[in-house]
């Protein structure tokens, strides 16, 4: 039987204020178009309906225990505003946000200063991956919002959230996001990213559990901040390379074993290659 949790109220007021933000972005996009009488001076090319992206990446959870790498496919898909994962390789390696994922998203605003999406996966709690969602254990649906903002000299600000729409011990999380890109060359570029996690008591509790012998967070609030060094590289007009690394660290956490050895401070990895079709 599944845990129940009352019924969140104040938990997801946020969630509802940022979906109302995405969908007042997008009006305000659609209010800004041409009225329908007007005729342009010049027809653009027409975009092809669908694009895709095809990728192959090792994946470490855990960079102190080797044995964790695995080796993971990836499938990017877009229909108009809709897509799964990244599909333009123009401008991937330059204005791609450093915290990612392949989840059903639907874009409301995307322009040289505004990146506004929509989104939902299927989530198995047994291990806290949407990679397993068909393999037996815990699932929920996960909505999330993304909103980002990029500011002059390189920088960007963003605020991520999730909730559980289930309500099966996912809980809810919010997370502002700082992001600074440093161009190397034409087509490289280097992103660092700097994040914290709010959550609610169901969350902490659901990634306890994953890790009964690691530090964790009790309680509703702030549970962890993460940095982020990204290198992203364009190989030629239709692949690119990229890697990252991830350092987390937990804010007041509590200790199952109080002669614990486990550090302050957990590092994952991942490098990878991906093919864009567009």
């Amino acid at each position: 039987m599944y845990p129940t949790h009352p019924p969140p109220s104040s938990q997801t007021t946020w969630l509802g204020v940022l979906c109302g933000m995405a969908c007042c972005t997008g009006l305000s996009t659609w209010a800004q178009e041409a009225p329908p009488g007007t005729t342009p001076l010049a027809q653009e090319p027409v975009a092809a309906p669908w694009t895709y992206s095809l990728g192959l990446r090792t994946d470490m959870a855990n960079l102190s225990h080797p044995g964790s790498m695995k080796l993971r496919p990836s499938l990017g898909l877009r229909y108009g505003r809709w897509r799964i994962g990244q599909t333009d390789g123009t401008d991937w390696h330059r204005f791609g946000q450093v915290l990612q994922d392949n989840n059903l998203t639907y874009d409301v605003r995307q322009d040289s200063k505004w990146s506004v999406s929509l989104s939902g996966s299927i989530i198995n709690l047994d291990n806290n991956s949407h990679f397993d969602a068909l393999k037996a254990g815990r699932k929920t649906l996960r909505a999330k919002a993304g909103l980002d903002y990029r500011l002059p000299n390189r920088w960007s600000v963003g605020l991520i959230a999730t909730q559980d729409l289930f309500m099966r011990g996912d809980g809810s999380t919010l997370s502002p996001v700082l992001t600074y890109r440093q161009p190397l060359t034409d087509r490289s570029t280097l992103l660092l990213s700097q994040s914290a996690s709010w959550g609610s008591g169901p969350h902490w509790q659901t990634l306890q559990q994953l890790n009964t012998d690691g530090v964790n967070h009790r309680g509703t609030g702030w549970g962890s901040v993460g940095t982020q060094l990204a290198y992203r590289y364009k190989l030629s007009r239709h692949w690119g390379f990229f890697s990252q690394l991830s350092a987390q660290r937990t804010l007041q956490p509590i200790f199952p074993n109080p002669l614990s050895s486990t550090p302050a401070w957990t590092y994952s990895g991942q490098l990878g290659v991906v093919y864009f079709e567009h």
